[in-house]
């Protein structure tokens, strides 16, 4: 049903890790289920190890949270399972949450932010690629929902950032309030891992800063209400005076596939069924 390894610990000694079986997915989801591809049963490599444990972190806390707030998961998406697609471009978020709390819907694509890529090259990688993509399919759902007369539900979604540092969710987000299209359209939140595992309330307390400086939480039942914490002042990190960072722009089209190819364009729709593998 399930298979243990042993990794090194930070300090010192030998911890056991657990991944499910092809047999026991097989009896959690089903025969008939689909398996994920053969890497999910795979001993973690050794370069993917800090991402992948930082990824179960966040994926444990959120769940935790959720049964102790009685927030209802109505659905979870693992990480490859979901790619939003603009243009020649694609990100793919390490997890994806739909939480329902009080009748209302909360979208959370988690990006888990090892402090590697760099933030605004222009490398595929790069923070810069995954902001325009996500912001890009922002705005092709909002264009949608206004073209066909608001028949659905609002379409909303928030980029999660953990990172490593506060100097790292600063650089993150000064460069999402560069790039924005919509100065006042709060898509990307971003906060440290630390204090996102180890707040009681996580989704609930306003630990996040916003491309503004402003404190959010992810769950916010009251978003007309403003939280008394004191805004923060976000500057852009200067490596060299002397630099002019050009952004330029391109025409593109934004999509959203799932791991099969099938196209995902607006889960808000009731006509348009989610489905994901």
């Amino acid at each position: 049903m399930v298979r243990a390894w042993s990794t090194a610990q930070a300090g010192g000694g030998l911890q056991n890790y657990y991944k499910v079986t092809p047999l026991g997915f097989d009896v959690c989801h089903g025969t008939d289920a689909e398996r994920p591809p053969r890497a999910f049963f795979a001993e973690v490599s050794a370069s993917l190890f800090a991402h992948t444990f930082r990824l179960a972190e966040a994926i444990v806390e959120t769940v935790r949270a959720c049964h102790s707030r009685r927030v209802t998961i109505d659905r979870f998406i693992r990480e490859n399972e979901l790619a939003f697609k603009a243009g020649d471009r694609q990100v793919q978020p390490d997890c994806f949450f739909r939480l329902t709390s009080a009748e209302r819907s909360f979208n959370l694509a988690f990006e888990i932010d090892n402090s590697m890529p760099s933030v605004d090259a222009h490398a595929t990688n790069s923070i810069r690629q995954k902001l325009m993509t996500y912001q890009a399919y922002q705005e092709m759902l909002l264009s949608q929902w206004l073209a066909a007369g608001k028949k659905w539900e609002r379409p909303r979604f928030r980029v999660v950032f953990l990172t490593r540092s506060v100097e790292r969710a600063y650089h993150i987000l000064t460069f999402a309030a560069e790039t924005t299209p919509n100065k006042s359209r709060r898509l990307v939140y971003a906060a440290t891992q630390e204090s996102y595992v180890t707040d009681d309330r996580p989704l609930h307390t306003p630990i996040f800063l916003d491309h503004l400086g402003n404190w959010q939480s992810l769950i916010d039942l009251h978003p007309t209400a403003v939280y008394t914490k004191a805004p923060v002042r976000l500057t852009r990190p200067v490596d060299s005076p002397l630099v002019l960072v050009c952004q330029p722009r391109s025409k593109i089209e934004p999509l959203w596939r799932s791991r099969t190819g099938h196209h995902l364009h607006n889960i808000f729709s009731p006509q348009i069924p989610f489905t994901c593998s």
